[in-house]
């Protein structure tokens, strides 16, 4: 009796043995797969995360990207801000997807094609905007080159007006006076005898110049090579068409009216010089452009 009672005591304690180590092995594998799940949650909840911030990033740069070539032209900016708007809505679309989606992996699935979407979206307007770019560089290497004719053909044209329009002074006519003591003047051929010279001379009709006042120039340049004049009987130095500063023996103003008309202009040595023998050139300037020359000669 004693014997069956330790019999039944024993099976009662082996008993517990097993269910302790039964509970005990299914704790442990509760326990690991727990763990399985918590790591396969925080891997998704990493993905997430992961796409979120690619996202984010891909919508910044994508804006930053474009917006580098604002600016440019008034097509390029239309371009852009149909962009931009384009870009807006899909980041509305992204908000609403996150707001809506319940399940992590249908969310990272639309995520991923949201990116993708977004990626194509700035390939074609990169696209659109390199050849808006170089259409642009080919329309302003023309525009530099129809600018380049058009000055060029402007300046051949201000220098064909400018050179029709200049004054012709032709049929020059040189005289040699003597003075004599009472200050009357006689005609005079020798230079020892020469104390004035008078130059007259036609200036032509021009339709092109315009009419008004003309100042006119008489240069002389005795047989030595200087150019003749006394600055205390009117004479001084002008300014020819190209710059080149001249000394003039005598000026005077006319009143340009278009039509042929007839100037005379002198030069006097004072006192007791005479001219120089020899030949003499000269010229007759107005506005400061050479239009007639001739020689003379002083024996």
């Amino acid at each position: 009796m004693e014997s069956q009672e330790q019999n039944q005591k024993s099976n009662k304690s082996t008993v517990w043995i097993v269910l302790l180590i039964v509970s005990s092995l299914i704790n442990v594998y509760q326990w690991m797969n727990r763990n399985t799940v918590v790591t396969a949650y925080e891997q998704k909840v990493d993905t997430l995360v992961v796409e979120r911030v690619n996202i984010e990033k891909e919508l910044s740069d994508t804006k930053n990207e474009l917006e580098k070539y604002r600016g440019l032209s008034s097509n390029l900016d239309s371009v852009l801000n149909e962009a931009n708007q384009k870009i807006a809505e899909q980041e509305k679309a992204i908000k609403d997807i996150s707001r809506k989606s319940k399940n992590a992996q249908e969310l990272s699935a639309k995520l991923k094609v949201q990116l993708a979407d977004l990626q194509q979206l700035r390939d074609e307007y990169l696209t659109r905007i390199d050849s808006l770019l170089t259409e642009n560089q080919k329309l302003q290497a023309e525009k530099k080159q129809l600018s380049g004719t058009v000055e060029s053909l402007s300046k051949n044209l201000e220098t064909t007006v400018s050179t029709a329009s200049a004054l012709k002074a032709e049929y020059l006519k040189v005289t040699a006076y003597k003075r004599k003591s009472n200050g009357t003047y006689t005609v005079a051929s020798l230079a020892k005898r020469t104390h004035k010279m008078d130059v007259c001379f036609d200036i032509l009709e021009n339709k092109i110049a315009r009419a008004g006042e003309k100042t006119v120039y008489l240069k002389i340049t005795e047989p030595g090579g200087k150019p003749i004049g006394n600055k205390s009987t009117g004479s001084g130095s002008f300014k020819t068409s190209s710059g080149e500063e001249m000394m003039f023996a005598a000026s005077s103003t006319v009143n340009y009216t278009g039509a042929r008309q007839n100037v005379c202009l002198n030069y006097e040595e004072q006192a007791d010089k005479l001219f120089p023998s020899g030949t003499y050139l000269i010229e007759i300037y107005i506005d400061g452009n050479l239009s007639g020359s001739a020689s003379y000669a002083l024996k």
